[in-house]
């Protein structure tokens, strides 16, 4: 058991599965997490919670706070398991083909550095076509927001509501005056 690859692949499977194991633990934490927060808010804020009932609440506070990157890294790990294998065999025929093409020398035979130069970086970028497509999933398939999510839920025309962003850490002490100098408000 000294092949690199199966080595990699091992610890890839298990780092997949580590990270669904997360999603799984996280998502029945929020499960229960949102049934507290819908209990409090029947005894305390009902009006924000009218017309919705708890599944449909816990449903909205889950997609809205779950950790879904794990699965798409978890997926994007098993993706780059299968396709090395692939990509190793369509590597190397590309490479027999282009080197007998333009009748290469021996020093672009396999093995040795402009061989290894290609297989690297193909290798790698295969990998990483693998993270990209995750990660394209991961943003195109985003829910949305908790709050947005519940304002819908409970029939609110979110055309005329404003959600406030919070300002980011870096920018709270800092604000620009009129004459464009900083200010620190901290102190």
């Amino acid at each position: 058991m000294t092949d690199p690859f199966l080595i990699a692949a091992i610890l890839a499977l298990l780092a997949a599965t580590g990270l669904l194991v997360r999603w799984f633990v996280a998502t029945a934490s929020l499960r229960r997490d949102a049934r507290e927060e819908y209990a409090g808010r029947l005894i305390d804020r009902a009006h924000t919670i009218e017309g919705v009932d708890e599944a449909g609440f816990v449903r909205i506070y889950v997609d809205g706070y779950a950790p879904r990157w794990t699965v798409y890294a978890a997926i994007a790990l098993i993706a780059a398991i299968l396709i090395t294998a692939p990509a190793v065999m369509g590597l190397l025929g590309f490479w027999n083909w282009i080197t007998g093409f333009v009748s290469a020398s021996d020093v672009f035979a396999p093995g040795y550095y402009p061989w290894m130069f290609y297989m690297f970086f193909g290798l790698v970028g295969a990998w990483a076509l693998c993270g990209f497509v995750a990660a394209r999933f991961h943003h195109q398939r985003a829910p949305e927001g908790f709050n947005a999510a519940l304002m819908r839920a409970r029939g609110e025309p979110l055309d005329q509501v404003e959600i406030r962003r919070t300002r980011p850490k870096w920018a709270r002490r800092a604000s620009i005056i009129a004459d464009g100098a900083p200010k620190n408000e901290g102190q």
